[in-house]
């Protein structure tokens, strides 16, 4: 799977679940996860649904906070990396 198809994923799980008020998605590459994903809980929701959605598990344990310091751009190619698609 390629980082572009990474971020739509990513992208649908907040067209579904919605975002703060104010937060548009046009240019969800260049967001921070930080943004969206403002509690600890919201980070590990999301994290288990890509694995869901992706068919594949990732480390959470190095994923999770590591992961809110990106892009979600940035995280999207790192998912890619994993699954050793780019």
């Amino acid at each position: 799977m390629t980082a572009e198809q990474v971020l739509e994923v990513m992208r649908a799980y907040f067209e579904e679940a919605g975002t703060p008020p104010g937060v548009n998605l046009a240019n969800f590459g260049a967001l921070s996860p930080r943004l969206l994903l403002t509690e600890s809980l919201d980070v590990v929701t999301f994290l288990v649904y890509l694995e869901e959605e992706l068919e594949r598990e990732f480390p959470l344990q190095e994923m999770g906070e590591a992961s809110l310091n990106q892009t979600f751009a940035e995280m999207a190619a790192q998912i890619a990396g994993l699954s050793g698609s780019k």
